[in-house]
């Protein structure tokens, strides 16, 4: 690492964009390039338009750098490589920033060690290698798609996949993912849900969930995007959970060159997370690309049927003006709420009711076929069970409570 802590910031690769700096005291500045800047180029982040004068963040790395920082495992393994306090968030940035989500990449112009691998743990080594950094608690790294294999990523190497492995605590997890991304893409087919397979990844483990990176051109080029974590400027960590669905469907409509349709398309997922039991669909777990026309979302990811551990039956954000839900305790009036929030009438909202009923015959059909592939017959039918019981407690009794509210309030 740099005796003096500051990094080099890259747009898609080859672009330098500037120099991010930490000052005595933890205040950390980002100053774009005035040849990037005269050169025309894009802001980096939505929360940092382009400026010759400095970004300032008197608080530590700004929201959007901090939320490229690794999370959980791959955090820990970092700072252990490093022997560094997990929490010296702006070291573990500079070491391990050249492969992180989207386009931008921070770089450590002058490294002091290499981290120390520990050969005794392959998985760990494999993490380290590609200087990359992932979001979530979940043991994760980058990987590459080489023929119809997988390993993981090497130095200098951009991924094209990220590797999502069997956790201790979570069940079966790979598995729940797996099958609740086949069960959202039948239930929203105009949506689009990123691919994933269940196979091996070379040298680490004999099961993993293989996620084609959304983010990675077969060119090997980089598309930007920011969860919306970055996009409202909050922090890593427990901010990511202080928020309400509302919050993001007004950042669509308010923000000039949002798509108003995008707002449609957030309310959708959203009852499909209810829907699949996804409870831990936070601020993270949403976000937008940078698209020539404007932010517009990005494909949906990181689809579990959470509420099938104890641990999270409440729900990851705010719902309806009510916090801490427990899923069964969301009512028609709490999703009709949110589609107000989205700007949506009654027609629309019975319409994509509608729709989804409509699509969950054939849902049934395609998740039964895929949890039989991969053996996990049990876990398909709780899946089920779960959609069921949602189905019955919410989403049948929409069009009823929208028949019967008065003067604009909704009854449950």
């Amino acid at each position: 690492m740099a005796s003096a802590l500051w990094g080099k910031v890259y747009y898609n690769d080859n672009l330098f964009a500037g120099v991010l700096r930490q000052e005595p005291g933890g205040r950390c500045l980002f100053t774009y390039d005035q040849t990037y800047l005269e050169a025309g180029h894009p802001a980096i982040a939505f929360t940092l338009p382009r400026q010759a004068e400095p970004h300032v963040c008197e608080a530590g790395l700004h929201p959007f750098f901090d939320n490229l920082v690794a999370e959980g495992w791959l955090r820990n393994a970092q700072a252990r490589a490093l022997k560094l306090d997990p929490n010296d968030r702006f070291a573990l940035l500079l070491a391990f920033g050249r492969d992180c989500a989207g386009a931008v990449s921070v770089i450590d112009p002058a490294p002091l060690r290499e981290p120390l691998l520990d050969m005794g743990d392959p998985t760990a080594v494999a993490a380290l290698a590609s200087r990359g950094s992932l979001s979530g608690v979940q043991p994760k790294l980058l990987a590459v798609r080489e023929g119809r294999a997988y390993r993981p990523a090497r130095p200098g190497e951009n991924s094209t996949h990220i590797a999502k492995l069997p956790s201790g605590t979570l069940r079966d997890i790979i598995e729940n993912e797996f099958l609740v991304l086949h069960a959202c893409r039948s239930l929203l087919p105009q949506d689009i849900v990123v691919e994933a397979v269940i196979a091996p990844l070379q040298d680490v483990s004999d099961k993993a969930l293989l996620v084609r990176r959304f983010d990675r051109l077969p060119s090997g080029s980089k598309v930007h995007f920011e969860e919306f974590n970055q996009l409202l400027a909050r922090r890593s960590g427990d901010d990511k959970y202080d928020a309400a669905y509302e919050d993001m469907a007004s950042f669509i409509l308010k923000t000039p060159g949002c798509a108003p349709a995008d707002a449609w398309k957030l309310y959708e997922r959203v009852l499909i997370c209810l829907l699949t039991g996804n409870t831990d669909a936070h601020l993270k777990n949403f976000a937008m690309m940078h698209t020539p026309d404007g932010l517009r979302l990005s494909p949906a990811y990181d689809l579990v049927a959470a509420a099938l551990y104890p641990e999270y039956r409440t729900f990851a954000l705010a719902l309806g003006n009510a916090a801490n839900l427990t899923i069964d305790r969301i009512k028609p009036k709490h999703l009709i709420a949110l589609a107000r929030a989205c700007n949506l009438s009654d027609d629309v909202i019975l319409r994509t009711v509608e729709r989804l009923d409509g699509r969950r015959k054939p849902t049934e059909k395609a998740l039964t076929a895929e949890a039989k592939k991969i053996g996990a017959e049990a876990l398909g039918e709780d899946i089920l069970d779960l959609m069921e019981r949602r189905w019955n407690g919410s989403f049948s009794l929409i069009g009823r409570t929208l028949s019967t509210k008065q003067s604009g309030d909704v009854t449950e």
